[in-house]
């Protein structure tokens, strides 16, 4: 379905923006982000690039190196095959989220299957993302 095609698409490409978006703030909000990127460039460099490479764009960082059960894990926290009514921080105000669940109502299961392998190739393509917890997209 072309009009469903597109809609994961722009689901897709909203999510690199609401990452950037919701990157976590030093304690101080004065301080500013950990984001190396200047607010300004945001919009035109969350794309799927921006996090298929290891050169992070944070001024303070600490990662893990995922096991592929591990990064299962955070393809299906970002992409859920059964939307939780349950608060989850940082995802209520993402663009990318909201479309996501409106999709999910909107189709079929075998729909929405057919479109998270659509995503999960994409997602498998990416060098990193944060680490999310159940409950929040970055682990702070």
């Amino acid at each position: 379905d072309p009009t469903g095609s597109k809609r994961i698409a722009k689901i897709y490409e909203q999510f690199f923006l609401d990452i950037i978006e919701e990157a976590p703030n030093r304690k101080s909000a004065q301080d500013g982000s950990y984001l190396s990127i200047p607010a300004c460039m945001r919009n035109e460099l969350a794309r799927p690039e921006l996090l298929q490479t290891a050169d992070l764009p944070f001024t303070q960082v600490q990662y893990r190196v995922c096991t592929d059960a591990q990064w299962t894990m955070h393809f299906d926290r970002f992409f859920p095959i059964s939307i939780e009514t349950a608060k989850r921080q940082n995802f209520g105000r993402c663009t990318y989220y909201a479309d996501y669940t409106a999709l999910c109502s909107a189709i079929t299961k075998k729909s929405l299957l057919r479109a998270l392998r659509v995503l999960r190739v994409e997602f498998d393509k990416l060098a990193w993302v944060p680490f999310t917890q159940s409950d929040r997209m970055w682990t702070t």
